[in-house]
């Protein structure tokens, strides 16, 4: 009696409220996304309230992740599929060059110059596209080449960039609606089309077929070169579009612009439940796991972290979320 009695209280323990709750939040990648948003924002809030819990400080927030959410989007789509994309951060800064020097030096109406710039992403996702889905050369060492060719030829196109931008070509990045920039509004609408289109259309949905298992996908009649060649393209365009409206954000088309980005979004992604094996992932989950390493970032500044600091917590944060997806692919 006092032995059962003993196991029974035990499993009782166990099964405890709280430890119930804990378990739920730990393998919920998206309910523990808002509870570390939670405690991550009532510590900023209580130990910096002179300069943490303002509207302004909140609409710099959103804007520092209408980048990165835009390029996380593109990238947990290729991650379900078990592709990923390293020269995102080359095609943004090629992109805004490119917009930049069609309305600055070739004169051309601010609308061409920005469907210039997206449709220059485009174009260097199609390429990727079909190297990897025609050539079958790894994706790993084709985006790697492409970043260096794109950094190569965003210096022979525009040494120091283009300063300056034209007026009319501004408000695509400067916009103000309802008090936030129109980054925001423009990641926001991104972010809803891709769950929309994740989570309730048939050929978006064979991605995660495609993530799972690439060749029970095309015995069951998925063309699967051709998603994965879709996917690419996809993640250009979005590129693209980040590094046009970052041109027009700054008024001035930077070479060394999106210089670590593909990091950020990998680490994003990952965060915010995807996996290298693809398979797995949702778009709140990474636009989540965007406002946390956003939110970070903020926390460091007005913690007055030196700089170097932010490199080296995306790194740990990489790598926990390494961690994580181990340790959730090894419980499958």
């Amino acid at each position: 009696m006092p032995q059962t009695a003993q196991y029974t209280a035990r499993r009782q323990s166990s099964n405890s409220l709280p430890r119930r709750i804990a378990k739920r939040v730990a393998e919920d990648r998206v309910l523990l996304l808002i509870v570390l948003l939670a405690l991550l924002g009532g510590y900023m809030t209580y130990q910096h309230p002179e300069a943490f819990p303002h509207w302004d400080n909140f609409t710099a927030v959103l804007l520092d992740a209408a980048q990165s959410g835009i390029l996380t989007v593109g990238m947990m789509i290729l991650l379900v599929a078990g592709m990923f994309d390293l020269s995102v951060g080359a095609t943004l800064a090629f992109g805004g060059i490119m917009a930049g020097t069609m309305v600055k030096l070739w004169g051309l109406p601010p609308g061409v110059g920005f469907l210039g710039g997206v449709l220059t992403g485009l174009f260097v996702g199609v390429v990727n596209g079909l190297i990897v889905t025609r050539l079958r050369i790894n994706a790993l060492i084709t985006t790697l080449a492409m970043q260096n060719i794109l950094r190569g030829v965003t210096q022979l196109v525009s040494p120091s960039g283009v300063a300056n931008l034209p007026e009319g070509f501004r408000p695509f990045g400067q916009a103000m609606i309802l008090g936030l920039q129109s980054p925001f509004w423009v990641m926001l609408i991104v972010a809803l089309a891709a769950w929309f289109a994740m989570s309730r259309t048939r050929y978006f949905r064979q991605f995660y077929y495609i993530g799972s298992n690439a060749k029970a996908a095309m015995l069951s009649g998925i063309k699967v070169n051709r998603v994965v060649f879709a996917g690419f393209a996809l993640m250009g365009l979005l590129s693209g579009l980040a590094g046009t409206l970052l041109a027009s954000r700054l008024s001035n088309a930077v070479v060394l612009a999106g210089v670590g980005t593909e990091l950020r979004a990998i680490t994003a992604a990952i965060l915010g439940g995807a996996s290298l094996t693809g398979g797995v992932g949702t778009i709140p989950g990474a636009l989540l796991a965007v406002l946390f390493m956003s939110l970070i970032q903020n926390a460091l500044i007005i913690a007055r972290v030196p700089v170097f600091w932010q490199s080296i917590v995306v790194g740990i944060v990489l790598l926990a979320a390494l961690g994580i997806d181990q340790i959730g692919r090894s419980r499958r």
